[in-house]
């Protein structure tokens, strides 16, 4: 197997629930990975232009003018290397399907916990592995 270009390390959690964030970050960095939070859109887009981002870590539901399907799009355009991760305390299995269809990495039903977010996070570092395995033969 290849050795990883980019490992996958750096981890963005959006999500307008400052204390949510807070948890996100230390269970998410609690598995070894760096971690930043937004509470917005504007906030993450910050984040986005100005340092390395591989995984997004999204909530479906923010007040005001943008939903999360709508961040998924807007990373999908305007990132589409990085891997984004939507999570909601509603994630039945139709929207869950219908978000993978649309791009979404994994969705994820709050709470949940380090193990799940390892799981995450080494199943995304597979499928990494698995692409630069394709374009190298």
């Amino acid at each position: 197997m290849n050795q990883l270009q980019h490992e996958l390390r750096n981890v963005l959690v959006i999500d307008d629930d400052e204390d949510i964030g807070f948890a996100l970050k230390r269970i998410i960095g609690g598995c070894g990975y760096d971690v930043a939070v937004a509470v917005s859109w504007t906030e993450a887009l910050a984040q986005l232009s100005t340092h390395v981002v591989d995984v997004v870590f999204c909530d479906l539901r923010f007040p005001g003018n943008i939903s999360g399907e709508e961040i998924l799009d807007l990373l999908q355009l305007n990132f589409p290397e990085i891997k984004v991760v939507l999570m909601s305390c509603a994630m039945p299995d139709a929207i869950s399907s219908s978000l993978l269809k649309r791009g979404a990495s994994f969705c994820l039903q709050k709470p949940f916990f380090k193990a799940e977010c390892q799981e995450v996070m080494l199943l995304l570092t597979e499928q990494q592995y698995l692409k630069q395995d394709l374009k190298a033969a």
